[in-house]
């Protein structure tokens, strides 16, 4: 049986560079050029705008608006510990698998500590009602849940919603 082909540096750096879609600008949609990058860094809002126009052939921002305001497509808090665009149906399945570590990232973080002795399923009960009522960015979504637990940190607050519970 002969030897398998061990790939060198440049040939695994171009592998990963395909993989990624950055080699050249792909002919496909912006939906499934998403689904197959399984995540794109959207921190900044506008970052998965260039991320596409990057890899993209005549890829247009309204594009990716259409898909955000069909929720075919979703920002949430996923991988290491940010937020990133994915698929609906990839947003639904990747945050029960990142469940555990966002758990436990969020455990080990300033923000619980900041929290002791806080009731934490009322805290997340509370969070998910203001954000049934409408989408709120974390700055204000603390200080309204600050009403309720004064004295407390706002941003621990925010923090353990968007830790804790799945949001978009």
């Amino acid at each position: 049986m002969p030897e398998p082909e061990v790939l060198g540096q440049r040939a695994l750096n171009r592998a990963l560079l395909e993989r990624q879609m950055l080699l050249h600008r792909a002919d496909t949609t912006a939906l499934a050029a998403i689904g197959h990058l399984a995540g794109m860094q959207a921190q900044a809002p506008n970052a998965p705008y260039v991320g596409l126009w990057t890899r993209l052939a005549g890829f247009r921002a309204d594009q990716l608006a259409a898909l955000l305001a069909e929720r075919a497509v979703v920002r949430t808090h996923l991988m290491r510990n940010t937020i990133h665009l994915v698929t609906a149906h990839d947003g639904v399945a990747m945050r029960g698998l990142m469940q555990p570590f966002l758990d436990r990232s969020y455990a080990r973080s300033p923000f619980a500590r900041n929290l002791a002795g806080v009731d934490v399923p009322a805290l997340l009960g509370a969070g998910r009602a203001l954000l049934l009522d409408r989408p709120r960015t974390r700055d204000e979504l603390g200080r309204l849940l600050e009403r309720q637990w004064p004295g407390r940190d706002p941003a621990s607050l925010a923090q353990a919603i968007t830790h804790l519970v799945p949001t978009v």
